[in-house]
């Protein structure tokens, strides 16, 4: 049996991740968190409750234009928006403890008080103490380099997966990287 798939991110074969929630099965490359294959497994069910989106970004601008992005193609019932990795972890304590399902998280890597790997294996922490079987889907969203380290800790924190925001700082070609990441989003988790 063959434990690679290619990934076109990658540009290579890599070991892959499988994760089972919402009803499919996916393999996810366990460098950069690229999804390499989906399967449903049943049929719908039925939409249930929506969930929570979180997003930890630093640029006032940035995380505006995402929590905006978001809610208005609804890929989630609430977007919880905050400005570093403190406060990230410290909402998503909160809505776990409420009881609430978070969909997804997307983080950038450089924030003050607390970066985005460090808020990101904060959140694996309080998935292992919560027991939880799944865990929430990061996707990093920074201008920094995916680098063998950051591939390496995202094959850690699975699943996770990487896409840059680039570094120009024209408004609108950070809103065409936000609409490709949220296309990402939709395709890979709606």
């Amino acid at each position: 049996m063959d434990d690679t798939r290619y990934c076109i991110c990658c540009g290579e074969d890599v070991p892959y991740n499988t994760v089972v929630r919402n009803e499919r099965r996916e393999l996810t490359c366990q460098f950069c968190g690229f999804t390499l294959d989906v399967t449903n497994l049943w049929e719908d069910q039925g939409e249930g409750e929506r969930g929570v989106a979180m997003v930890a970004e630093d640029s006032d601008l940035t995380r505006n234009l995402l929590r905006d992005i978001i809610a208005n193609k609804a890929l989630s019932g609430e977007v919880v928006a905050v400005s570093n990795g403190l406060e990230l972890t410290t909402e998503f304590s909160r809505y776990l403890k409420e009881g609430k399902r978070i969909e997804f998280v997307i983080i950038d890597l450089n924030m003050p008080l607390m970066d985005g790997l460090t808020a990101a294996r904060t959140i694996r922490a309080i998935e292992k103490g919560a027991g939880m079987g799944n865990n929430v889907p990061l996707i990093f969203f920074s201008s920094r380099k995916a680098d063998e380290d950051l591939k390496n800790q995202m094959g850690i924190l699975a699943p996770a997966h990487y896409m840059n925001k680039g570094s120009d700082p024209d408004p609108e070609s950070l809103a065409h990287r936000i609409e490709g990441l949220v296309n990402f989003i939709q395709t890979t988790y709606s």
